[in-house]
C-alpha cells in the first residue's frame, strides 16, 4: 500500500553538463548523415524553405542559432556574450527546449562552433524530433561564416536560396522582420550573401546547392525533389501534402521609387545577371531555373520526378 503522506521523489533537473550525456551527443552526431546549412540573404525565402524541409521525417531543424554569424573567435567573452545575451536567441532556445543553464554549460564544455552544433543539435533532436536522423540549420546570416563552417565541418553541405534583389530590398524597406531604410545597406545584404556563396561554390562545388525563390514557389515539389537528391534523402510527395507556397512580389507596391529601383538594379547588376534576373522575361520564366547550375563533374545524376508528384 502506498504511503500518501510520503513526499514524492524529486525529479533531478535536466543538465547538459554530465559527461555521459556529452559523450552520447558526440556519438549521435558522428553517426548522423552530413548536416547542411540553409543560407542566403534575409527575406529570400529561407524560412519558407526550412518549414518545407521540416516536413521530411528524417530532417530536424531548430530555430535560428547564429553560431557562425559573428566574427569573434569561439571561446572569447565577446562571442559568448553575443550568443548568450541576445533576447531573440534566448527565445529561440526556449522554443528548442534548451534551457539557458544548459546552453551556458554547452558554451563552457565545447571547444569550437562545430562541437557546439553537434551537442546542441543532438539535445534538440532528442527532445523535439527523436525520429529524425539528420539535422540542418537555417540562419541566413550564417553565410558570413560559411567558409569556417565548411572547413570545420568537412561533411557539411550548403543550400543557398536566392531571390530577386528588388523584392528583397523592398521587403527590407517594409521591415516586417528586418527593417533597413538605407538603400546601399539593403542592397549589400543581398550582394554580400551572393558574393560569399559564389566563393564558397568555387571552393566546394560538390557541397553547395542553389535554387531561386521564384522557382521554388512555382514548382515546390520539383525543386524539393532536386534538393533532396542533392543531400541524399528520399522524396515522398505525401510528406509535403500540406505545403503551400505563394509568390510575394513587392515591385508594384510603391515601396521603392523609380529612381530607387534603378539604383537597386545597378548596385546588384552582377548578381542579377548571374541568377537570371537581369531581364524581365527570364524572371517571369520561373520554370526555366534561371542561370543557376548545380552540375558537378562526377556527381550522380538525380532521378526524375514522376508526373504524379509534380
Amino acid at each position: 500500500m502506498n504511503d500518501k503522506s510520503a513526499p514524492a521523489p524529486k525529479t533531478p533537473p535536466r543538465t547538459a553538463s554530465a559527461k555521459p550525456a556529452a559523450g552520447r551527443a558526440e556519438h549521435d552526431a558522428a553517426q548522423m548523415p552530413a548536416p547542411f546549412f540553409v543560407v542566403g540573404c534575409v527575406r529570400s525565402g529561407t524560412t519558407m524553405l526550412r518549414d518545407a524541409l521540416r516536413m521530411h521525417p528524417h530532417l530536424a531543424c531548430p530555430e535560428e542559432t547564429h553560431f557562425f554569424r559573428w566574427g569573434e573567435p569561439y571561446g572569447t567573452e565577446a562571442m559568448s556574450r553575443a550568443l548568450s545575451n541576445n533576447a531573440v536567441l534566448k527565445k529561440h532556445r526556449d522554443l528548442d527546449g534548451i534551457s539557458e543553464a544548459e546552453f551556458a554549460e554547452l558554451l563552457k564544455q565545447c571547444t569550437s562552433r562545430a562541437e557546439l552544433y553537434m551537442r546542441y543539435m543532438a539535445l534538440y533532436m532528442q527532445r523535439k524530433k527523436p525520429g529524425a536522423r539528420r539535422w540542418f540549420d537555417k540562419t541566413p546570416q550564417n553565410v558570413y561564416g560559411a567558409l569556417l563552417a565548411a572547413t570545420s565541418m568537412p561533411r557539411s553541405k550548403f543550400i543557398h536560396i536566392v531571390r530577386e534583389p528588388v523584392n528583397v530590398v523592398a521587403s527590407l524597406r517594409i521591415g516586417r522582420i528586418v527593417k533597413v531604410e538605407n538603400l546601399t545597406g539593403a542592397c549589400n545584404y543581398w550582394n554580400e550573401a551572393v558574393q560569399i556563396v559564389g566563393g564558397l561554390k568555387r571552393g566546394y562545388p560538390a557541397r553547395v546547392y542553389e535554387l531561386r525563390y521564384e522557382d521554388f514557389v512555382a514548382q515546390p515539389a520539383t525543386q524539393l525533389k532536386l534538393l533532396l537528391d542533392f543531400i541524399g534523402e528520399p522524396f515522398d510527395p505525401k510528406w509535403f501534402s500540406s505545403l503551400n507556397t505563394r509568390q510575394v512580389d513587392h515591385q508594384d507596391e510603391g515601396v521603392l521609387s523609380a529612381d530607387e529601383l534603378a539604383v537597386v538594379r545597378r548596385l546588384c547588376s552582377a548578381g542579377r545577371r548571374r541568377y537570371g534576373y537581369e531581364h524581365p522575361a527570364q524572371t517571369a520564366d520561373a520554370a526555366s531555373g534561371g542561370m543557376i547550375s548545380n552540375k558537378v563533374p562526377g556527381a550522380r545524376k538525380p532521378t526524375k520526378l514522376s508526373p504524379a508528384a509534380s
